[in-house]
């Protein structure tokens, strides 16, 4: 018996808030570099979680499914962790630019105008922003996904097939002689 379509949700759920969550981290979620690293493993962690609930061995599509919508709810999350740390990640910017301009740097001209936004952001680029992430947090956690089934996926047997042995010789020519 397949999962229903419901049983996909709760794995990509859970795994995917967590990975969202590390991900809108401000050096934690730096792993990302690492190949998505977050993603990939919270949407293999979402095919152990989905295989484990289900009674049958999963495929690779299964496994596909589970870990893009694993991909999709860590990037809401990314988005929403993110918010609140934006003024934070602005104010360490501007110290680490006024500490490198007492080294003789010089800073560009419009750089005063952009880190005195304090992080504010339309909603226009932060849903351009939520959807490319979403994009790229799916792509990455299908790959996760398939990866998670191949490791942590029910693996089936064959069937067993008992060998049909002939009740007769074969007919052909006879060596009685």
């Amino acid at each position: 018996m397949k999962p229903n379509k419901a049983d996909y949700f709760r794995p990509a759920l859970i795994a995917g808030a967590v990975a969202g969550f590390l991900s809108g981290l401000p050096f934690i979620g730096a792993a990302n570099c690492i190949c998505c690293l977050w993603i990939v493993g919270g949407a293999a962690v979402a095919a152990k979680l989905l295989a484990a609930g289900s009674g049958v061995a999963l495929t690779a599509a299964d496994g596909a499914v589970v870990g893009a919508l694993t991909g999709i709810v860590a990037a809401v999350v990314d988005a929403v962790v993110s918010i609140p740390l934006k003024s934070i990640n602005m104010d360490l910017a501007r110290r680490l630019l006024d500490k490198a301009s007492e080294f003789g740097g010089q800073m560009p001209a419009g750089l005063d105008e952009i880190l005195n936004s304090s992080g504010q952001v339309s909603p226009g680029w932060f849903l351009l922003g939520l959807f490319i992430s979403a994009a790229v947090f799916g792509v990455m956690g299908v790959l996760g996904g398939v990866i998670g089934v191949s490791l942590f996926g029910k693996k089936t047997l064959p069937p067993a097939t008992t060998p049909i042995l002939p009740t007769e010789p074969p007919p052909g020519p006879s060596d009685a002689a």
